[in-house]
């Protein structure tokens, strides 16, 4: 089948081949087969000796006018753009303070495996543009972008890469063409200016709903049949976001930081909080990336990685610590453990805290989650070490071995059949005149506000299956001129998504807004503390139907709806809503398009 997608893959394996092969597994160079989970080891990857890399937090260029770095262009003065909201904000959106950034996709190199092993690793990545105009290294995960509700920022995104991109920001609240639609692309040479206003959905009576505000955002290459590719390339990156509830929790020193200092600077200055970005790469024996672009099923790598280094350790003090996991792989599921099976505090699931923690033993991540973590270090004797483990055995691309209650059950009993080790954590003694985090299960954390039945107006229901070799959503493919669901304004829709591809996994995710589980169809259970609140990664396991329930609020137009296993939907597992004055029961045409 002659697709965009086999074009455009089959050129980038001539465009880009020095940073990433693309190819089948019968390559005369094949590849290197270490430290694999699945079929033994032919050379084994060293442990620990990568320190944990962080994320580059980054300042504004500048904040309330066009930095000198835009290259006296104004805002929207690109190629693709920016969002029309930009130009009719409400007053409430703070618009004087906007913060500026400039921020290009470009390739990059580094040791991703051990140093000792002398091999660097090419990539696709994003570099921060300084001051002067000219643009720094490539990163993988890319530079942090650290948000504050109510700071309007606007990021100018140039494309330095020979394929097309299209920058998702996962978790947040952005107008259509800021999110990251498939479609709305940054051709090779362009730039796209996108606005995130950082402004929350409103009440209906017109107050700021506090409940939806995120943590933990992150962003990742989203362009149409190629997301895969990319984000397996490295095309991703982190967002922290902070309100006034959440900087007054580290004020009070309930949440992990320093007060005083985490609680106040911007840049958000917090050694004891981290995005663990969690992935799985396939290499050469040159330590170039592989990938299989025959392959839609999924990708699955033979090394983890965290942070973009494989196998690294971390230091930390005998106090708490929080992590903000990510999902970053294309296809891989994982259930995660300290090696002791001691306790952690779930404080969060995507991007938002819950009312109250979660003690557990364990938790499931699928691509495209974020589980929000507090582990408590002060238990452990300096001298101590301990490591963070992956419990969960996932073979093949159909997804993990297991039932999803089984993975997601937040104990765990006897002793796991498998056992990856992903981390190691060393423990020193804590910095004297900090005081510990006082978090624990039963402290308030963020109000939620459940979704009731009377709300609903349409109940709409999707059926995510597999079709001729392909990936499908009630039997159709992704177009990009159809609207295949159109929410009113303002309204809350019910909808019923399920899993009918026999076997295989889907992790489910809206954009635009959190949705809330109502119930699981295929048990009849209520959903699980950590689903019963707000979330935009619905997992479904095979042969399963859930009910979920979302509002629809503050912007109009297209959004995109998908399997977050990249190779899916990328061959073809999305569709798209539109958000408009007035809905509609059918699918329509698109209204509003942003090339």
């Amino acid at each position: 089948m002659k697709t965009r997608r086999n074009l455009l893959k089959s050129s980038a394996g001539i465009a880009a081949g020095s940073v990433f092969h693309i190819g089948s597994t019968a390559h005369a160079d094949s590849p290197l087969e270490i430290d694999s989970q699945f079929d033994g080891s032919i050379q084994k990857v060293p442990r620990w000796e990568h320190t944990l890399p962080f994320p580059v937090p980054v300042k504004p260029l500048s904040t309330g006018q066009i930095p000198a770095a835009y290259g006296g262009k104004m805002v929207g003065d690109v190629l693709h753009k920016v969002a029309p909201e930009f130009y009719t904000a409400p007053a409430d959106w703070n618009m004087q303070n906007t913060q500026y950034y400039a921020m290009v996709a470009k390739a990059g190199e580094a040791f991703i495996l051990p140093p000792s092993m002398g091999l660097r690793t090419p990539f696709w990545g994003y570099a921060m543009v300084n001051s002067d105009g000219t643009v720094g290294q490539a990163v993988s995960p890319g530079p942090q972008l650290r948000y504050q509700i109510g700071r309007p920022v606007v990021v100018r995104t140039t494309n330095q890469l020979p394929e097309e991109i299209s920058t998702h920001m996962h978790g947040g609240h952005w107008p259509s063409h800021s999110d990251g639609h498939a479609s709305f692309l940054v051709i090779p040479g362009a730039s796209r200016d996108y606005f995130y206003p950082n402004v929350l959905p409103r009440r209906k009576d017109g107050t700021f709903d506090i409940s939806e505000s995120p943590s933990n955002i992150w962003y990742h290459d989203h362009a149409a049949d190629i997301t895969a590719s990319h984000v397996a390339r490295g095309l991703a990156g982190t967002a922290p976001c902070f309100d006034a509830l959440e900087l007054d929790l580290i004020k009070r020193n309930v949440l992990p930081g320093i007060p005083g200092q985490s609680d106040e600077d911007t840049i958000y200055n917090n050694p004891y909080d981290t995005y663990l970005a969690l992935g799985d790469k396939v290499f050469h024996r040159s330590g170039v990336l592989w990938y299989d672009n025959n392959n839609n099923n999924g990708y699955l790598g033979n090394v983890e990685t965290i942070n973009g280094a494989a196998y690294p350790r971390f230091t930390v003090e005998a106090r708490k610590y929080r992590f903000r996991f990510l999902g970053a792989s294309t296809a891989r599921h994982r259930r995660i453990r300290l090696s002791d099976n001691s306790r952690m505090l779930r404080i969060g699931n995507d991007a938002w805290l819950f009312p109250k923690g979660q003690e557990i033993q364990a938790f499931g991540i699928s691509p495209g989650k974020r589980v929000d973590i507090v582990i408590d270090f002060s238990r452990y004797k300096p001298g101590t070490q301990v490591f963070l483990e992956n419990i969960l055995e996932q073979t093949n691309e159909r997804g993990p071995e297991g039932k999803l209650e089984e993975i997601e059950n937040p104990t765990v009993s006897g002793t796991p059949e498998f056992i990856h080790q992903l981390m190691r954590f060393d423990v020193v003694a804590a910095k004297p005149g900090i005081p510990n985090a006082s978090v624990t299960a039963k402290t308030e954390l963020r109000p939620h506000e459940p979704i009731a039945a009377s709300e609903v107006e349409i109940r709409r229901s999707f059926r995510f299956e597999r079709k001729k070799g392909h990936w499908a959503i009630n039997g159709q493919f992704y177009d990009e001129r159809i609207a295949n669901a159109v929410p009113r304004l303002g309204s809350v829709e019910e909808w019923t998504l399920e899993n009918s591809s026999g076997g295989w996994w889907h992790p489910i995710h809206i954009h635009l807004e959190s949705h809330q589980q109502v119930r699981n169809l295929t048990t009849g259970a209520r959903p699980a503390y950590h689903n019963s609140f707000k979330q935009d990664v619905t997992m479904l396991g095979p042969n399963s139907s859930i009910v979920i329930r979302m509002r629809f609020r503050t912007f109009l137009g297209p959004f995109m709806f998908h399997c977050h296993n990249n190779e899916h939907e990328d061959v073809e597992m999305m569709f798209q809503f539109e958000v408009a004055e007035s809905a509609s029961a059918r699918a329509k045409p698109v209204n509003r398009f942003f090339a």
